[in-house]
């Protein structure tokens, strides 16, 4: 691949045609900052900080360790590429930007530790905040105005499905956060004077405004392409987010459970849920 601008130029350009083309963000290689073992990129409303403006850290951490890790893997020379977030919308920046260098970098270590637990409670605060104001109020969300806002298919693969396929403990984690999450979402309905039948149908509606997939609900819930599961196969339900947000949703406004019957990923044309 070589450290060439005019080498990683065309490599950038290749390796982030597909992310931009689902809607990641807009890519841009910074040529003029750039020089020999020196680059710099840019992503434009990146799906992983647009609403998040001054949060107070850089949030895209995950594009840096899987930007260096595809680097590593597709070039000839064994070298250890490095990325590390210079801007970010959530420093108050208008774009997000890297610099990446093969080999060592400055800055990495304090950027990682720069997510702490008060950066992951303002990150949940302002998404509760944007759901509740939808769901009760509303209210538009954050909207991105040249790429759009639909949800990125590929990074919940990146997060829930392909993790979850190699690890008992990961899901088990999922189950247990979706099902918080739920709660607190049905606890924050209730408190608005939002309950019941009405509080699951305001949930669903946002859950298909977010493309999350198509759902029906009556006796059951069913869900075709799931973002979750959809391409995935397992052989057996592995709806673990979903499932445990459903849960914890139900059990708030109606004390309700959900069990998983049937997953696409299983070989049903769709996911459902049994409601008890």
């Amino acid at each position: 691949m070589g450290s060439e601008v005019k080498d990683i130029k065309r490599f950038w350009s290749r390796m982030f045609k597909t992310l931009q083309k689902y809607g990641y963000g807009t890519f841009q290689y910074v040529e003029d900052a750039s020089r020999k073992d020196e680059h710099y990129g840019r992503i434009y409303e990146c799906c992983s900080c647009w609403g998040f403006d001054n949060i107070g850290a850089g949030l895209g951490f995950h594009v840096c360790g899987e930007s260096a890790g595809t680097f590593m893997m597709l070039e000839k020379k064994e070298r250890d590429w490095n990325f590390v977030e210079t801007k970010c919308v959530g420093l108050g920046d208008p774009y997000c930007e890297f610099k990446f260098v093969p080999g060592p970098i400055s800055g990495l270590k304090g950027y990682l530790e720069a997510i702490d637990s008060t950066i992951v409670a303002k990150v949940h605060d302002r998404l509760m905040e944007q759901l509740i104001g939808f769901l009760v109020h509303g209210k538009p969300l954050p909207e991105r105005p040249t790429v759009g806002s639909r949800i990125m298919y590929e990074e919940m693969h990146h997060v829930t499905g392909v993790p979850a396929l190699f690890s008992e403990r990961y899901r088990v984690a999922l189950r247990m956060g979706g099902a918080k999450a739920g709660k607190e979402v049905g606890e924050h309905l209730m408190a608005a004077g939002v309950t019941g039948d009405e509080a699951i149908k305001r949930v669903i509606d946002f859950m298909e405004y977010c493309k999350v997939g198509k759902i029906s609900s009556g006796e059951t819930i069913r869900m075709w392409e799931n973002c979750e599961s959809f391409g995935l196969e397992t052989g057996q339900p592995s709806c673990n987010f979903t499932t445990g947000f459903f849960n914890g949703l139900f059990s708030a406004v109606k004390n309700q459970h959900v069990r998983e019957i049937k997953c696409i990923v299983a070989g049903d044309p769709y996911c459902e849920w049994e409601i008890t």
